[in-house]
């Protein structure tokens, strides 16, 4: 999990952005007015222009006016610019999460965070792959046994409906104020016949201090 910073100026933008890619990217030149898959995942820090990569560009170019996002994505190569517009993470208040989508779903959340201390609050599962022998087999574990987990509300009166929210279990991270996050719906399950008390949480990729 990685904190952002947006971006204040489109220069700034542009200078992150059109980078010229890792040592490898071998057709790829910085300050050539093309940001390319390679570019975007540098700037990012990941290695594939995916998902990860489109959350950090829709996150961190959020605070310009809408000329200069424009103008951001007027960079972007062609396909990356049609793929980026095809699959760009949906801004959702924390409220419609449970009700309006679905795992899988790359989305970013802004609200306000209370952390869910112990399973006894709450008490969703998830599947992991568990290697016994030499099969690999599905096995559903506490989701306090990998994560933080954090309930997101849409205005600091913190109240429902809310979303769940999760990030690495020993990340320490002030949930004071205003916060966002941006990431991929995984599925909570129940171990018994009640079902979870929502459907789905967030497993974050990114976040940062919003105003």
């Amino acid at each position: 999990m990685q904190e952002l910073k947006a971006f204040a100026k489109l220069g700034s933008a542009k200078k992150a952005l059109d980078n010229g890619g890792r040592f490898y990217n071998f057709f790829d030149a910085a300050d050539d007015q093309v940001v390319s898959r390679g570019e975007l995942a540098k700037a990012a820090g990941v290695f594939s222009a995916g998902i990860r990569a489109f959350l950090f560009l829709e996150m961190t170019k959020q605070d310009l006016d809408a000329k200069d996002q424009e103008a951001v994505l007027s960079l972007l190569d062609t396909k990356l610019r049609r793929d980026f517009i095809k699959k760009k993470p949906s801004h959702v208040p924390p409220s419609q999460v449970d009700t309006e989508r679905k795992a899988g779903d790359a989305i970013i959340l802004t609200g306000f965070a209370k952390e869910i201390g112990t399973q006894s609050l709450f008490s969703g599962f998830i599947t992991v792959p568990i290697m016994i022998g030499k099969v690999m087999v599905p096995m559903m574990i506490p989701i306090h046994s990998l994560y933080r987990v954090i309930e997101l509300f849409d205005s600091d009166s913190m109240n429902c409906p809310s979303a769940v929210v999760c990030i690495p279990l020993k990340k320490e991270l002030d949930l004071s104020g205003r916060i966002q996050f941006g990431g991929v719906l995984k599925e909570l399950k129940s171990n018994n016949q009640k079902p979870p008390s929502h459907p789905v949480f967030l497993e974050t990729i990114f976040w940062m201090k919003r105003p």
